[in-house]
Parts: structure tokens; C-alpha cells; sequence
């Protein structure tokens, strides 16, 4: 039997849902699979440089012309699939190809959020109806969290029979460094000096209140001396302009935002912070980047919504939301508390280790075999 993947989040800079799909990949690698071959597909090569899995270990497919996604995957993936004719159709990044006949699974991550009557927020309205016509059309769907589930089932109408919730997990090059030059180097490669910083990773989008968190920093600094800067790593597609906000609220000097950090700089970034922050609402489809900080040791600010509140509880400082009040509090606790920061490290650590990507990929599989057996 064949299974047929759909790689093309692959073909650029990725975030969440390109490690989701290059740590699953890498773990297949390493498994003994009922499957006779993969087979990835895609519209543009990829680069063992930037991937964390061996790509001589599938069978890579490069055809068609770069499209929005959605089009290639109508125009070109559909009739390539049935060609090669795969027994199912893995698609790990929210949509079906439209019209396709076969066997199918698709994983859907959350929900997007743009602003309002943005290009953006158009599209995101167009993609909303193919992601709900995708959890309908395929055979089964994978969510990241219980808390995506509820929302297939009770916002698509999905039937809970059809949907199956596996977590996502941190990468194993994700680990503690003890490398003190290598912290060091990594602090003045971002802050021009060995500075003391509070991280967030992830897209600035609503459901993570960037400007928010930016208010509750800005109020505590003008009230307390510490040492800490504010790095801020993600793309800004919303156009919040973090320097603009900054200035705005005078910590311009104690505020950097970078749009990308690639995968191999992630282990020394999330290490050499004093501490990870991440504002969320119940819209958070998992918050990857939390089990990230956690794995390499650093100590966690987050909040007790959505699906962090699934697998964040008793390993990192929680705080009820994310208004300017409560991150406040959180900050100013995290900061002035070394004790509470040294045990929240075991404890991210611990939690981590229980949540692996070969659990991810063991169940993925698993779901994939019977779809194409059914």
C-alpha cells in the first residue's frame, strides 16, 4: 500500500505546522511502517538544509507550478494522487485538494485570526470554508488538542466519531545548552549585548495580545528596576509594529522583535532567556512554542486557557488570561522569583518528556493504516 503526503508547507520559512510535519517525518524515518512507500508531494524541491528529516527516505514528487495552496493542491496534487494511485491521502495542514475521490486525512491545527476587512481577514474567511469542507470530506481528522476538537464539532459540525486529538510535541534538538560562551553569544547576536531577556515565540496574532503583553512590560518597568529586555520572535502579519508600540510607550530601548528565527538558532534562543512568555485565548490551537521552552528548560509564563490549559498546568506560572492586569502579575512574579523560575525548570522539563512527537507520529500512523484498510 501507498501513502501519498502533502509536503508544501515545507517549500518555505515555516513555523508551527512545518515542524508538526518534519518532526512526524523524521520519526517515520525511524519506524518500521505497514506502509510499502511514502510518498511526499510537492511543486518545489526540498532542502535536506532545512529539514530535520533524511529525505532519501521517501519518494519526493515535484510537479506543478507554484500556486496558492489551495489551487496546486486542486490543480496539480488531485490528478497527481490518483495517478500514483495511493491507497490514502495525508493531508497535514488543514485542507483537502477540492474534489479529490480517494481515501483522506487531514489535521486540522485552530483557527486563523487577521484583522477585520484586512486581505488577510478575506482570506481567512475564504480558507474557514475550506478547512470545514475538508473535516467533512475526509475520512478522518486529526486535531492537536481537545480544545480544537470541540471546536470541529462544534463550530463545523464535525462528528466526534471522525475526529482523532494527538498532541504536538518539541524536537529533540530542542534541549538544555550548558554552553555559557554559546548563551552569551546567542544574547548578543539579538540584543547587540549579553543582556537578560523575557521571550515570546510565535505569530502576533489576536489570540496571543502582543500589545498587551507590550502594556504589562511597559507598566512594570516603569515601576521596578530589573534588568530584563523584551524579545519578541514572530511574523508581524497583522502590521502591529512592535518598534511603533514600544516607542509609544517609552521601553523602545528594552523592546526587540524579530520576525524569524530559524529552527537551528530555536535550542540557543529558548536557552538563553530567563524566561518564556506566552499570552493566548481560547482560540489557541496548542501553543507549540510552550512545550518548545519547556523542553529546553526554560521556565514558562502562560495563561489557563484553550489547550494550554490541557497540558500547561502544574509545569509552568499560570495566570487566569491574558488582559494587562493578569500578565502584568505573572511577569512581575516571574521576574523577582528565581526560586519559583528554578523549580518551574524541572517541572517544564518533566512535562515535556511525557509529551514526545513518537506518540504523535505512533498515532498518526495508526489512524492512517486503518483509513486505508477501511
Amino acid at each position: 500500500m501507498i501513502l501519498g503526503v502533502n509536503v508544501i508547507r515545507l517549500t518555505r520559512p515555516f513555523t508551527g505546522v512545518g515542524r508538526y510535519i518534519e518532526c512526524v517525518l523524521k520519526e517515520w524515518s525511524q519506524m518500521d511502517i505497514p506502509f510499502e512507500k511514502i510518498i511526499l508531494y510537492t511543486h518545489t524541491p526540498l532542502n535536506q538544509d532545512r529539514v530535520v528529516f533524511p529525505l532519501d527516505r521517501y519518494q519526493c514528487e515535484i510537479f506543478g507550478s507554484k500556486l496558492p495552496d489551495p489551487l496546486w493542491e486542486w490543480m496539480a496534487l488531485r490528478k497527481k494522487a490518483d495517478k500514483d494511485k495511493i491507497d490514502v491521502l495525508f493531508c497535514p495542514s488543514y485542507t483537502i485538494p477540492i474534489g479529490y475521490q480517494g481515501k483522506c486525512v487531514v489535521f486540522n491545527h485552530g483557527p486563523a485570526e487577521n484583522t477585520t476587512l484586512s486581505f488577510q481577514w478575506w482570506r481567512s474567511k475564504a480558507y474557514e470554508r475550506l478547512y470545514r469542507y475538508s473535516a467533512h470530506r475526509a475520512n478522518k481528522v486529526l486535531a492537536n488538542s481537545y480544545s480544537v476538537s470541540k471546536r470541529l464539532i462544534n463550530v463545523y459540525g464535525v462528528s466526534p466519531n471522525k475526529i482523532k486529538v494527538t498532541y504536538l510535541a518539541s524536537s529533540n534538538a530542542l534541549q538544555p545548552i550548558s554552553d555559557k560562551r554559546l548563551i552569551e553569544e546567542t544574547r548578543n547576536r539579538y540584543l547587540n549585548g549579553n543582556h537578560s531577556y523575557i521571550l515570546f515565540v510565535g505569530k502576533l496574532a489576536r489570540r496571543h495580545y502582543i500589545p498587551n503583553l507590550l502594556q504589562a512590560f511597559a507598566e512594570l518597568y516603569q515601576e521596578n528596576t530589573f534588568p530584563h529586555k523584551l524579545l519578541i520572535v514572530g511574523p508581524d502579519y497583522l502590521n502591529l509594529n512592535i518598534p511603533k508600540l514600544a516607542k509609544n510607550l517609552n521601553v523602545e530601548k528594552s523592546v526587540v522583535h524579530i520576525p524569524y528565527v530559524s529552527h537551528l538558532n530555536l535550542p540557543a534562543l529558548y536557552n538563553a532567556a530567563e524566561f518564556f512568555v506566552f499570552p493566548a485565548s481560547e482560540a489557541e490551537g496548542f501553543g507549540l512554542p510552550v512545550i518548545e521552552a519547556m523542553a529546553c528548560g526554560t521556565p514558562v509564563l502562560t495563561v489557563n486557557q484553550g489547550s494550554l490549559s490541557e497540558f500547561a498546568p502544574g509545569a509552568s506560572h499560570l495566570v487566569k488570561n491574558s488582559s494587562v492586569e493578569q500578565l502584568k502579575l505573572g511577569l512581575r512574579e516571574m521576574i523577582f522569583n528565581p526560586i519559583m523560575r528554578n523549580e518551574l525548570k524541572e517541572k517544564g522539563l518533566e512535562r515535556a518528556k511525557s509529551i514526545t512527537w513518537k506518540k504523535t507520529a505512533d498515532i498518526t500512523m495508526d489512524l492512517l493504516w486503518k483509513v486505508a484498510n477501511a
